[in-house]
Order: structure tokens, then sequence, then C-alpha cells
């Protein structure tokens, strides 16, 4: 026997491999698809888009990015993608990166573990939906656009449409869409909205993509598209601070009834969820390209200074400062 599948045995037995960070499994998928090339449901696994192939004018290669979010076919890896004119390129075909959630359309998928309520996680947030909205640009976004010219709409615009996003610990096996195991987000964003996918940094030196983002890392939810507005793309990037985009949930927005509800893992005192739906919001026809488990990190949530922990140290914390200075007005229990 191989010594590395032998060494993988072992691991697996001492419960230390490694989980996929993305949801792994249709569970079930019914209702209305977009036409092809959106209409598989498989779609929805592993990686969110990283490269786009554009046969419309282009033919060529294009970065997802927040200005131009995944569409037709491509490529989930971020490896230099393949060239699309050679056919001796040995590279994996292109497949289709997202799914069109239709009326009646609802898509049910799998973790191969229990996603935690981490408060480690950046900003609180569990989970990452990532879809295919894209903010307006003030010019044309082509392949060798440069994102520290090109700009943001001076509004924030985006091109965005809304999912449905719900979530389960356990399933009915007889009729996993059974609504009493299903709970929905009280407050909080909707799928294919903010924010949008952005896979690689701007390279402003070269002009060109630089290196990957992290997809488990979510962005800062108080952010708004109002912030991003009139900003180059290399400047709305840097907003996302290492991120590559998606909406982020956080599963103690679930209501509280609903949230209690829970079960809790015994080896680490968190509420967990495995399962997640993704539907048609009963308005508009939206898109999912992944869901991914957000990664904790050793570093403090809130930033130094933050005073009403909103991630923000700006003029609010300053007025609450001066506001409580010597006497306390605000939160004084802490």
């Amino acid at each position: 026997m191989d010594n590395r599948i032998i060494i993988l045995v072992v691991f697996c037995l001492a419960g230390m491999c490694r989980a996929s960070e993305f949801a792994s499994t249709v569970v079930s998928a019914g209702g209305t698809f977009g036409p092809y090339p959106y209409n598989d449901p498989y779609a929805v696994l592993g990686e969110p888009a990283a490269w786009i192939y554009d046969d419309d004018p282009y033919f060529d290669n294009f970065a997802c990015s927040l200005v131009y979010g995944a569409w037709s076919t491509g490529y989930n890896s971020t490896d230099t993608p393949p060239d699309p004119n050679d056919p001796n390129d040995p590279a994996n075909p292109r497949k289709q990166l997202v799914v069109t959630l239709g009326p009646g359309g609802a898509i049910i998928v799998g973790f191969d573990h229990k996603v935690l309520d981490e408060p480690d996680n950046p900003y609180g947030i569990d989970l990452i939906v990532f879809g295919n909205a894209a903010f307006v640009t003030q010019g044309t976004v082509g392949p060798n656009s440069d994102m520290g010219v090109l700009r943001v709409s001076s509004a924030g615009s985006m091109i965005a449409e809304k999912v449905k996003v719900q979530v389960a610990a356990y399933l009915n096996p007889g009729n996993p869409n059974d609504p009493n195991f299903w709970f929905g987000f009280s407050r909080g964003p909707w799928g294919d909205n903010l924010f949008p996918t952005n896979r690689f940094a701007w390279d402003g030196v070269n002009k060109k993509w630089g290196q990957p983002l992290n997809p488990l890392k979510p962005v800062n939810p108080f952010l708004k598209a109002s912030d991003f507005a009139n900003l180059t793309v290399s400047q709305a990037i840097a907003l996302y601070d290492g991120s590559a985009g998606g909406t982020g949930f956080d599963l103690e927005w679930l209501r509280p009834e609903d949230y209690q509800e829970l079960p809790i893992d015994p080896q680490t005192g968190r509420r967990w969820i495995q399962y997640v739906r993704l539907s048609y919001d009963g308005t508009t026809a939206g898109e999912v390209d992944a869901v991914a488990d957000t990664a904790p990190v050793d570093v403090p949530r809130f930033p130094d200074g933050d005073i009403n922990y909103d991630y923000r140290v700006d003029l609010q914390d300053l007025k609450i400062l001066a506001e409580n200075w010597l006497v306390c007005k605000w939160n004084c229990e802490q």
C-alpha cells in the first residue's frame, strides 16, 4: 500500500483529517433553474469562480472580480487559466460556474462537517454565500482593464438579485424541504448581493491580477454599497481586507427562538448547522456560485478603539468617549 494512503488513514482515524471548507454535497434540487449554462445545481459545490471565459465578445479569460461577476463557464482554480485557443492545453475543461434559481427553484447543500457558531470567526460570520453580483463601473470592463484607474459608479450601484438563505442541522429523511427543520434569518443580507466575489488582489505595479484572496474570510458586514462609490476598483478591493467577497451570515442572526433550537456540539459547546437551503426569494431570479464555512482567526474581533463595536474606529467612537469622559452614560456595565 502507498505510504501516503497509510498516513492519511492514520490521520483520519485520529480525527485529524481536514474537512472541505465548501459545501460538498447536493442533497436536493428542484423547481425552475435557468437555461444552459445556468441549470446545473452542482455548480454550487466547491470554491467560487476564479476565472470566467467570456465568449461574447472577447473570447478571453476574465478574473472574477467585484466588477465582473461569474457567468457562462470558467474555472474555480486560482491558477493561471488555460489558454482557450490552445487545443493542446492539458488543463481541466471549463465548467458551469453558477446556477440560476427561478420560480420555485431550491437547492439544499450539505457540508461534510458541522458549521459552528464560532465567535472567533472574523466579525462573528459563520457562513459565506457567493453569487454573481457586481458593482457598476464608470467605464467598460475588459480583459486588460487597469483596475487602478477604472472606478465604481459614483453611487456605488450594483447589479444584484436576492437569494433566500436558510440553515438546518438535521433534515427530514423523507422530505429534505420540510419547513419544520429549516431556520431563516430575521435580519441580515440576502445571497447574491453584497459583497461581489473578488478572487484576486490587484497588482498596481504590473497592472495585472495578483495574489489570490481568501474565500473563507468575510468582508466587514458593516460596509455598505455607498462605501464603494467612486472608488477605483483597486481601492474597492482594499476594503475587502484580504477577503474574496461573498455575503456573510452569522448564525446568531437567526430569530432567538430558532437559534435556541440549534443543537450544541459537545466538544466545543457551540451551536451548529450542516445544511444550507438556497431558494428563489419570490420576486427575482438569483444566482449561487458557492457556499463556504468561515475560517476562524486568532485576532481580536474588534479593532482597538472600536467603542461601539461596529468594526470601525471613527468619529462615532470619539463622540461616545467624549460624552462618557469621567461620567459613564453608555454601556456602563462593561
